[in-house]
């Protein structure tokens, strides 16, 4: 099998007999003055013989390469699909490809390949369809990437759908490498949970600013929030997630057999969540997030109270009540929608005139109150069902100082001064510090 050549060449021109003419590799701007090549003039490119579909040799140029590395690389990626049997006319094209691999995903949670289809269908396939799959570069990535608005973190996302694609292009020996996985983008972390603190509330009900979007009551504001809200029958799903911190989808898949309220335990086996105009229930989001988490004695009251109520509903509807075997439920028995769940939440939240969170915040406050209260992160990690201790301290620990100054005060007044503000520091003493 040929080797191949590896050149660099530009598209400068210069005039013969009247006519412009390509220089290509010969023009002098291509090297330094010690003969080394020039990085900021022309492109890499190569050329081989390889065979084609009806198996006869087939010269295969390509060019616009950044880097003679990059050229050579996807040099030997050719010769290695030639040597397998793969043809060198091979033109399947990315839109082609990203619709057949999306149509092979039925390994992953239905709520994934929804977000796939959604990648596909808005970012991928209008950037990179027209593209062949076998001439696919970072540079392409780049730039399609660079058309994804929002933020860093969603970037990040669509990076991801399109690399698990490549990579299965790579194992099936359609790519020799993975473009997507040399394009670098910044590290799209998740917006930093915030205190709704008495300046950010004063300025909420000032101008209706939310300064980000995951943000978490204090302790106090959760307890107006479910001394208001006691009377609702969904206050009870409320109250469990604001004290051991359940996912929604978490919450509204828990039946009766997971609850044990002897023991004081609750077992998460199933999420029930939307898919588009779907609600599908399945295991929850990772392994870690099946788990057994202890309730406290309040929230074991706050179940038993609701279990009574339930079965005085079950009784007054008598045939008409659907027995879904859920802890929490709608009026008639039935299961239900978390999106429901979530207005009826923003709903009570207006009403009980509190700065607003998302459901899904309520259980980032189960998790900041524990960290405050001294619980071990450990534990937090698996109350929350968080696969790592890293993903639990990068997410909580920026919030803590707000929500455990009120306890650090508390623990500073029990050390007797001799007066008022005596442990106060002065510039003057800081000067003393200084020259001491």
């Amino acid at each position: 099998m040929a080797k191949g050549s590896v050149t660099k060449r530009c598209g400068c021109s210069e005039l013969v007999n009247g006519k412009r003419q390509q220089i290509g590799r010969k023009c002098p701007k291509l090297r330094r003055a010690d003969g080394t090549w020039n990085p900021r003039h022309g492109t890499w490119g190569f050329s081989i013989s390889l065979p084609g579909p009806d198996g006869k040799a087939k010269p295969v140029t390509r060019s616009g390469f950044a880097t003679q590395v990059e050229a050579a690389a996807e040099l030997d990626s050719l010769r290695d699909q030639a040597r397998r049997g793969l043809s060198a006319g091979n033109r399947q094209y990315m839109g082609e490809y990203l619709d057949q691999w999306l149509a092979t995903k039925t390994d992953v949670r239905p709520k994934t390949v929804r977000s796939y289809e959604g990648h596909i269908r808005t970012h991928l396939r209008p950037n990179l369809g027209h593209l062949r799959l076998d001439q696919l570069r970072p540079q392409h990535v780049s730039e399609a990437l660079a058309t994804v608005e929002s933020s860093d973190a969603n970037r990040q996302r669509v990076r991801a759908t399109l690399r698990t694609a490549l990579s299965d292009a790579v194992r099936a020996g359609l790519l020799h490498s993975n473009p997507a996985k040399l394009v670098k983008l910044p590290s799209g972390k998740p917006p930093k949970a915030l205190v709704w603190n008495a300046e950010r509330v004063e300025r909420w009900q000032e101008t209706g600013e939310i300064p980000s979007p995951v943000m978490v009551w204090t302790p106090q504001q959760a307890g107006t929030f479910l001394d208001e809200t006691a009377e609702d029958p969904l206050s009870p799903m409320f109250h469990l997630i604001a004290h051991v911190g359940l996912r929604r989808g978490e919450a509204c898949g828990l039946g009766w057999e997971d609850v044990d309220l002897v023991n004081g335990t609750i077992t998460v086996r199933i999420s029930r969540t939307v898919v588009g105009n779907q609600i599908i229930e399945g295991p929850p989001k990772s392994d870690a997030g099946g788990r057994t988490v202890a309730l406290d004695r309040g929230t074991v009251e706050v179940l038993r109270d609701h279990r009574k109520t339930q079965v005085g509903e079950r009784l007054r509807l008598g045939s008409t009540w659907v027995e879904s075997g859920k802890l929490f439920t709608r009026p008639d028995g039935s299961a239900l929608n978390p999106n429901q769940v979530s207005n009826r939440f923003h709903a009570l939240t207006a009403r009980a005139g509190l700065p607003p969170i998302r459901v899904h915040d309520l259980r980032h406050c189960a998790a900041t109150f524990a960290l405050a209260a001294g619980v071990d992160m450990k534990l937090v990690q698996t109350m929350l069902g968080h696969s790592t201790l890293a993903m639990t301290s990068d997410i909580y620990t920026a919030v803590l100082p707000e929500v455990a100054r009120e306890a650090a005060e508390r623990a500073a007044g029990i050390i007797p001064r001799a007066g008022v503000g005596t442990g106060s520091v002065t510039p003057a003493s800081y000067r003393d510090l200084e020259q001491s």
